[in-house]
């Protein structure tokens, strides 16, 4: 049977909605964790708890907008510098050109713009910039803009940090150049002109005849200032070198509830702390027809970590999970239960999670 999963992305971010103001990450909710069993069962397993979660309950909330110190004076050109290393082809990077884009080619490029100075700036507004060959101005049309939240918001660019600025160079060019490229980026309320040097040496390239207008002229495009992609790989977790095995009772009956076992085992030579307590996704899926209702949902949780704070080494830890079967569910159809573990950050392989198939009779 094909397995259809829930978009993890879409879940998420529509838990990360409902998140508490005070969300950290690593720590449930107040409420729920004072409800959770603290002791083991009878068996040795731990006890369930409902401990729902958010994205931001596991990962902490994303980090916002840089805010401008009372001091903060909009920047000047004479403590900025920017450089462009790079253009990119749309295409290479996601996007796809798609008619007289594709015919006439397009270039992204990002100028990389620095504070050198030793105080923090500002700058907001829109950014004019013109392109130059050999110190005098290249031939094309220059446009710039943005919408209205945009051209209100102030960046910050604090001393020694950076700020960055797309363009959008469309084709066709097809005249020659001579000498080094730079850009003049007027910088905003008055700030000067920042000369920017590019060291790509790409060109949209000049396509002729048939699909390409012949009228169409070379353009630059400019956006605004935005803070720089900070984007990176967050720090691995030991945690990751845990297993994941999922067992589950042989049938299941409509309206009841059914009881896992997921099995954490330790195959390193220490012990590993369950600091923070990892969460997981536990995912439901019953495909439909015509007469029944598919069941596609899926919750993420936090592990009841207070019985067993850490797995000894080569050791295991037994957790109980309680499934509540869909109202859909009656005898005859299928119900795939599937347990993935996630730790803080997502940085954990791709095979610690475990399914089981639960007939309903």
């Amino acid at each position: 049977m094909r397995r259809l999963l829930v978009p993890l992305l879409l879940v998420l971010a529509v838990a990360a909605a409902c998140a508490g103001p005070d969300a950290q990450p690593g720590a449930p909710g107040r409420a729920a964790a004072e409800s959770a069993p603290t002791s083991l069962l009878a068996d040795g397993s731990v006890p369930w708890a409902d401990l729902r979660i958010t994205a931001e309950d596991l990962n902490g909330r994303p980090a916002g907008p840089r805010l401008p110190s009372a001091e903060s004076k909009p920047c000047r050109a004479d403590q900025l510098s920017g450089r462009l290393v790079r253009w990119t082809r749309p295409g290479a990077g996601g996007e796809t050109p798609r008619g007289l884009d594709a015919a006439i080619g397009k270039l992204v490029g990002v100028v990389d713009v620095r504070n050198s100075s030793e105080a923090e700036c500002t700058v907001q507004g829109e950014v004019p910039t013109t392109m130059y060959a050999g110190g005098r101005e290249i031939a094309m049309l220059y446009t710039h803009g943005m919408d209205d939240e945009a051209r209100a918001r102030v960046v910050v660019v604090p001393a020694g940090g950076q700020v960055s600025l797309r363009l959008d160079w469309s084709g066709p060019f097809c005249q020659p150049t001579e000498g080094a490229l730079e850009l003049a980026i007027e910088v905003p309320h008055g700030g000067g002109t920042l000369r920017a040097p590019i060291t790509a040496g790409d060109r949209p390239g000049c396509p002729q005849g048939e699909g390409v207008n012949p009228r169409a002229r070379a353009t630059l495009y400019a956006s605004g200032f935005t803070e720089p992609d900070t984007t990176s790989a967050p720090p691995t977790s030991p945690l990751d070198q845990l297993t994941v095995s999922v067992a589950g009772p042989p049938t299941t009956t409509a309206g009841s509830r059914s009881t896992l076992r997921v099995t954490l085992g330790n195959p390193t030579d220490t012990f590993l702390a369950l600091d923070p307590c990892p969460g997981y996704l536990m995912e439901l899926f019953s495909l439909g027809d015509a007469t029944d209702e598919a069941v596609n949902t899926a919750q993420l949780y936090r592990l009841n970590c207070a019985p067993v704070p850490q797995i000894p080494a080569g050791g295991a830890a037994v957790f109980e999970m309680v499934v509540e079967m869909p109202a859909p569910m009656r005898a005859g159809r299928e119900l795939t239960v599937t347990w993935k573990l996630y730790l803080p950050h997502y940085v954990q392989r791709g095979n610690q999670f475990g399914a089981v198939v639960l007939p309903v009779v």
